[in-house]
């Protein structure tokens, strides 16, 4: 070895390749269950700007506190109605739906369409002060999002259980 070659050791990886084929119609999933929601989420947040200068809720403040911001119940349903779509299911729904996609597609993307306008239609209702709050969320359609969650995580489950040979 010569004073300009490197001495420095180097190991071999075992290299292994995976690919992976998705059906034509895939892109209809990743339309609905990926652009969809997001551009669903954003225009939810048109509801909560709106709230937030109407019950004159100031940054930094997620959410009203009761017994200082006067509409705090009013104001706190929008953001809450935002805040459960946006945190509790989307990451959820997001990733079920792209794996179930892959056995499943128009029906992913069916269920994508459907969780966008249940999550609207959950907020619309969560929003609503006329409605008692537990029942708020699902009255004007909300559950549709819910019911899509789980056809997601229970097509995800099927795919799991068919790669695995557990039934056909």
């Amino acid at each position: 070895q010569t004073s300009s070659e490197s001495t420095y050791i180097q190991r071999e990886q075992p290299q292994s390749t995976m690919s992976l084929t998705l059906p034509d119609s895939y892109g209809y999933v990743v339309l609905s269950c990926v652009v969809g929601p997001v551009v669903a989420t954003s225009f939810m947040a048109a509801p909560v700007m709106k709230a937030r200068k109407k019950y004159d809720i100031q940054y930094p403040n997620m959410y009203a506190i009761p017994g200082y911001h006067k509409d705090a119940d009013a104001f706190n349903r929008v953001q809450r109605g935002h805040q459960s779509v946006l945190v509790e299911s989307l990451p959820s729904f997001t990733v079920t739906a792209l794996v179930a996609g892959a056995y499943y597609p128009i029906t992913m993307a069916i269920t994508g369409v459907a969780w966008s306008i249940g999550a609207y239609l959950f907020q619309l209702g969560y929003a609503d002060t006329n409605l008692d709050v537990k029942a708020a969320r699902y009255k004007k359609g909300g559950m549709i999002f819910r019911i899509a969650n789980g056809v997601a995580l229970g097509a995800a489950f099927r795919m799991g259980g068919k790669m695995l040979g557990w039934w056909g």
